[in-house]
């Protein structure tokens, strides 16, 4: 995916937006309001993170964060990227990886990984394989999908370890 820099301030929008409908809250005084950071080497990094509608205090927070990498003049890549889904009150958590590229296609022959734990903290295997997420738009469908679904079955997803 490659965007330029007026694309990924304009993607920021459209995600923050979709995250509102879906019905995140951002709490700006605790450092989860949508953002673009970008570093001395014009790398860029944008997070939207929040927290979902839930009856308990400590219920569900939710991530969408992205690295763009410049790769000309004014365009980039998303190098990599981490969405995740924490729910506190049902107590799983689920996410979608693509970091440490090199580690992960010597180890394992792929660049993105899943991971799922139910309960909270207890996983099947470290890494689970899984195809790549499009874009943050399609990271939120499938975060939101397992937020309002049964708990997921983490036993049931293939441990890359094991392939």
């Amino acid at each position: 995916m490659r965007l330029s820099g007026r694309e990924i301030d304009d993607y920021l929008l459209d995600l923050t937006e979709l995250a509102e409908r879906y019905g995140v809250e951002f709490a700006l005084a605790e450092g989860r309001w949508p953002i673009v950071e970008v570093d001395n080497r014009d790398v860029r990094r944008i997070t939207v993170s929040g927290t979902l509608p839930a009856a308990q205090p400590n219920g569900s927070a939710i991530k969408v964060s992205e690295i763009w990498r410049p790769i000309d003049t004014d365009a980039f890549e998303r190098s990599a990227y981490l969405y995740e889904l924490v729910d506190h009150e049902r107590g799983f958590r689920r996410a979608f990886h693509r970091h440490h590229e090199k580690d992960f296609l010597g180890r394992y022959g792929v660049v993105v990984h899943e991971h799922c734990e139910s309960p909270l903290g207890t996983a099947p295997c470290p890494h689970l394989f899984g195809p790549p997420v499009r874009d943050g738009f399609r990271a939120l469908e499938l975060l939101m999908t397992a937020w309002i679904s049964d708990q997921p079955r983490c036993a049931d997803l293939p441990c890359l370890e094991l392939i």
